[in-house]
């Protein structure tokens, strides 16, 4: 199974991540652990990894982890009932 670079892991983490940033390691953690780097800090991590040489675009910044799996469930078929029930009136019945 293929393992999905994270944003985090491009840094090369947690730790590197925050000095190249600025901020507490215990903020990027945060980030980290809620899966989604904030609105307000996107552009300027962008700027920050491109300046840095890593191969970011703005999905980096929407899916921080990776892109999610997708649904593998198939679709839901259509139930059709032709059984009336007992509480329904015969077609045409006022």
């Amino acid at each position: 199974m293929e393992r999905l670079t994270s944003l985090f892991d491009l840094f090369g983490g947690i730790r590197p991540m925050a000095r190249a940033l600025g901020e507490s390691p215990s903020k990027v953690m945060a980030w980290k652990r809620a899966g989604h780097i904030p609105a307000q800090k996107q552009a300027e991590v962008l700027k920050k990894g491109i300046a840095l040489g890593m191969p970011l675009t703005a999905e980096n910044m929407v899916f921080p982890l990776g892109r999610p799996a997708p649904d593998v469930a198939a679709a839901p078929e259509t139930v059709v009932c032709l059984r009336q029930g007992k509480a329904q009136r015969p077609t045409g019945a006022r």
